[in-house]
C-alpha cells in the first residue's frame, strides 16, 4: 500500500502483489501514453491548421480582384472611345455641311457668311478636342488591354497553382486523419493496459498540470525544475509512482 497527498485530500492506492511487481513498468507505460497524447495533440493541431488553408489563397483572391478591376476599366475605356468616335463622326458631318454652305456660293449675305464661318470654327475646335481626347483614350485603352491580359494570365497561373496545392493539401489532411485514427487506436489499447486506479491518478494530474509524468534530469524534476532531495531520488529509482514533492507530477528516472 502506498499513500500520496494531493491538496487536502489523501489518496490511497491499493494494488495486488502482482500489480506492484509491475509498477515500474506502469510508469513507463504512463510516459509512453503521455508522449502518444502529445503526438496526437500536435497532429490534431496540424490538421486544424491545414483545414484553415483550404479554399482560395490570398494571392488567388487578389489576382481575381485585379482581373475584374482591369476588365471593368477596359470596358469603360472601350465604351468611352466608341462615344468619342461617334461624336467625331457627328462633328465631321456637321462641319462638312457648314463648309458646303460656306463655299457653295449660294450664301452671299455677309452676316450669314460670318455666322457660318464662326460655326465652322466652333465645330472645328470641338472636333479637334474630341480627336485629341480620342487619341488619349486609345492610348489608355491599349495599356489597359495589356494590363487586362496580364491580369488574366496571372489569375490563370494562381488558379492552376491553387488547384494543385489544394489537391496536395487534401491528400495530406487525409493522410494525417488516417494516422490520427491509428494513434487513437493505439492510445485506447495502451490505456487498457494500465490499471484503472493509476490511469485515474494520471488523468487528475494531467488536468491540473498539463503534463502528468516528468522525467528526472540531473537530479531535478523535469516538470517544475526543482532539485529533488537525495532520499526522493532514491525512492524514484526503487518505488513505484513516486511524485514530485513540489509539483506533484509522477517522476520517471531512466
Amino acid at each position: 500500500m502506498s499513500f500520496f497527498y494531493e491538496g487536502d485530500v489523501i489518496y490511497c492506492a491499493l494494488f495486488t502483489i502482482e500489480a506492484t511487481i509491475h509498477d515500474m513498468s506502469v510508469v513507463i507505460k504512463l510516459l509512453e501514453l503521455q508522449e502518444l497524447e502529445i503526438e496526437i495533440a500536435a497532429l490534431e493541431k496540424a490538421i486544424t491548421e491545414a483545414r484553415s488553408n483550404l479554399g482560395e489563397s490570398q494571392a488567388l483572391k487578389k489576382a481575381r480582384v485585379d482581373a475584374v478591376k482591369w476588365d471593368n476599366h477596359l470596358r469603360q475605356l472601350t465604351s468611352r472611345q466608341k462615344d468619342l468616335e461617334l461624336q467625331s463622326q457627328e462633328l465631321d458631318a456637321k462641319l462638312k455641311n457648314v463648309n458646303e454652305k460656306l463655299y457653295s456660293g449660294r450664301v452671299t449675305n455677309p452676316k450669314e457668311l460670318t455666322n457660318l464661318q464662326q460655326e465652322a470654327d466652333l465645330l472645328g475646335t470641338k472636333a479637334a478636342r474630341v480627336d485629341e481626347e480620342t487619341i488619349a483614350v486609345m492610348e489608355q485603352t491599349e495599356k489597359a488591354s495589356d494590363a487586362c491580359k496580364q491580369s488574366q494570365h496571372t489569375l490563370k497561373e494562381e488558379e492552376d497553382s491553387s488547384r494543385i496545392e489544394q489537391k496536395k493539401l487534401k491528400e495530406e489532411i487525409e493522410d494525417m486523419l488516417q494516422k490520427l485514427g491509428l494513434l487513437k487506436q493505439r492510445h485506447a489499447q495502451m490505456s487498457g493496459e494500465i490499471p484503472p486506479q493509476v490511469l485515474q491518478q494520471y488523468e487528475r494530474i494531467k488536468m491540473q498540470k498539463g503534463i502528468a509524468v516528468a522525467r528526472v534530469s540531473h537530479g531535478s524534476c523535469g516538470g517544475c525544475r526543482i532539485n529533488l532531495s537525495t532520499s526522493q531520488l532514491q525512492r524514484v529509482r526503487n518505488e513505484p509512482l513516486e511524485r514530485c514533492a513540489n509539483c506533484g507530477r509522477i517522476l520517471f528516472s531512466e
